[in-house]
């Protein structure tokens, strides 16, 4: 199954689906989960996303400039850390900047910090100017968010502790660029900015892998913004530009991608007394999909950077429509071994999925659609 749209078949694979789920609706600043995300884009948010147990996330940007135009306006650019879960409240923090403008109004620029408890929306902490160098860090310790932004500019700073959030496992830090949502879900304008750069990137007080990470884009204004690579511990938001290779791509794993949301919603409903026939219709679908997806990948004649990964995610799709197909036969004895039996090769297919979307210059956490071709 494709990285950018899976979900899982097995209680182990949960935190990759909600992974996922953050793609297609992210909380952040002026926003709640699952909000403001338009089906035919990447989503409103572009940077790098870690997954792992976190402790701590650090980062680094000199706050970007709003470009003289009229009208209403909102970024946010800013680092958090998140609980995978599939409730509709879970737990999140996150601290950085804010760039508004109103209608007929200066900009105004701001230090900012929010969380779960406080609805999403933003508190502000104190002023800032564009240019300005800013550092932030949140640390979770004895069951407290230590939250930390500095202004090396200025000089101001804000440093406090809070027990808000503070008695989760948390498994996802975030570094990203956003266009933030009103509280209805309607996506505000975004500003034309100057270069949105992130430095000094750590997680658990290290730089994180950069293999171990996942490009997150955005879609704004009819423009796709995406992040370079990581060099150095810093990236820098830039246009996306979709190759016709990666438009094929994405084409070939658009239906696989939505067979697996449907037999994902489909087996959280089953229990141990689920009819036989339900799980083999279901695995049959499933059988189909995961064929031709790997049929379409072994179709293309890819560039050499991207030929022998595609060919070897094909044969695991194979595989893994194989197993489909023997349960579309034979149901297994108990969802647990069908979880068992069908989760089996998951892990590789993602790990292949990742490096191919990233040889391609592809979102890895995307909304599982390709952008509008009229516009948005």
């Amino acid at each position: 199954m494709d990285l950018y749209d899976l979900s899982t078949v097995g209680q182990w694979l949960r935190r990759i689906a909600a992974l996922i789920a953050i793609a297609v609706g992210a909380v952040g600043c002026g926003g709640g989960p699952g909000r403001g995300v338009a089906t035919t884009s990447f989503g409103r948010m572009a940077g790098y996303v870690w997954s792992g147990s976190v402790t701590s996330v650090r980062g680094a940007w000199s706050v970007p400039a709003m470009a003289p135009d009229a009208g209403e306006a909102h970024a946010s650019t800013w680092i958090g850390a998140q609980t995978l879960a599939a409730r509709p409240s879970f737990p999140f923090i996150q601290v950085g900047t804010t760039e508004d403008r109103a209608s007929a109004s200066r900009p105004v620029y701001a230090a900012f910090w929010t969380d779960t408890k406080r609805g999403y929306h933003p508190q502000l902490l104190f002023d800032v100017r564009p240019g300005d160098r800013i550092a932030t860090a949140l640390t979770l310790a004895a069951g407290r968010w230590r939250v930390v932004i500095v202004d090396a500019t200025s000089g101001r700073r804000a440093v406090f502790l809070t027990r808000e959030e503070g008695d989760a496992a948390f498994n996802l830090a975030e570094w990203l660029q956003e266009d933030p949502s009103e509280a209805s879900g309607k996506a505000t304008p975004y500003p034309s900015l100057s270069e949105v750069r992130f430095t000094r990137l750590a997680a658990n007080g290290v730089r994180p892998p950069y293999a171990d990470m996942y490009a997150q884009w955005m879609s704004v204004r009819g423009a796709d913004l995406a992040p370079t690579p990581v060099r150095d511990g810093g990236f820098s938001i830039t246009r996306g530009v979709l190759s016709p290779d990666a438009r094929r791509y994405l084409e070939i794993a658009r239906p696989q991608n939505a067979a697996a949301r449907r037999i994902d919603v489909i087996q959280a409903g089953w229990s141990d007394r689920t009819p036989a026939r339900e799980i083999r219709s279901a695995s049959a679908a499933a059988a189909a999909s995961e064929a031709a997806y790997a049929d379409g990948l072994g179709r293309v004649r890819w560039p050499a950077a991207v030929q022998d990964l595609a060919h070897s995610l094909a044969r695991e799709a194979r595989a893994q429509a194989g197993m489909f197909a023997a349960a579309a036969r034979r149901a297994p004895a108990s969802l647990a071994l069908w979880r068992r039996r069908l989760g089996r090769l998951t892990p590789d297919m993602l790990r292949l999925a990742h490096r191919v979307r990233r040889a391609l210059h592809l979102p890895e956490l995307v909304s599982g659609q390709l952008p509008s071709s009229t516009g948005r």
